[in-house]
């Protein structure tokens, strides 16, 4: 497990209890604070995993390299006479974008929705009855906000920090969730 795989899940299993322990003070029963927490520990490797495949498949930037005596805006000198600039791909950007809020995103509302149900001992059924429930719901709440993030995301955050970028927002996300799972 690489460094920064680690740091990421200690991160976001930090900002996931803080999210549990806000919706505390916000509701009258207590989010599952640990299973939250448990939840989030094998959740964030997975998706930072994820993160790191679709760069690789669908790099987000592709290098243009020109003649040191070319006219370029916003180069680096690349040595040996040779200007170096980064340039967003756009079709790789949206392509990501369109998997990042379709696939992983209901696939992360469903594992969310059941797991943090199992890790509280629920049943199978209980845990398939939330999914099929509130996944929707959940869904639509979503769009309303991490689309966004996941536009940034894949145009200005490096790839190693779009885990975290995702758990600093999903602060405010963990405490809706708390509150939903409180419920």
């Amino acid at each position: 497990m690489s460094a920064l795989l680690v740091k990421a899940t200690l991160y976001s299993a930090v900002l996931t209890l803080c999210s549990a322990l806000i919706a505390t003070f916000l509701t009258p029963k207590n989010p599952p604070i640990v299973a939250l927490v448990i939840f989030s520990i094998f959740s964030t490797p997975l998706n930072f995993s994820w993160q790191q495949y679709l760069e690789r498949k669908l790099p987000g930037y592709r290098v243009e390299k020109h003649e040191a005596n070319d006219q370029v805006k916003g180069g680096t000198s690349g040595g040996g006479g040779v200007t170096v600039k980064m340039r967003l791909n756009v079709v790789n950007t949206l392509i990501k974008v369109v998997i990042d809020q379709t696939l992983l995103a209901m696939v992360n509302v469903a594992l969310h929705l059941g797991g943090v149900r199992a890790l509280q001992g629920m049943s199978l059924q209980e845990c398939l009855q939330a999914v099929k429930e509130q996944t929707w719901p959940l869904m639509i709440a979503g769009y309303k906000i991490w689309p966004l993030v996941s536009i940034l995301n894949f145009t200005v955050i490096p790839v190693e920090k779009r885990t975290l970028v995702g758990s600093i927002v999903g602060l405010g996300w963990g405490v809706f969730l708390a509150l939903r799972a409180a419920r």
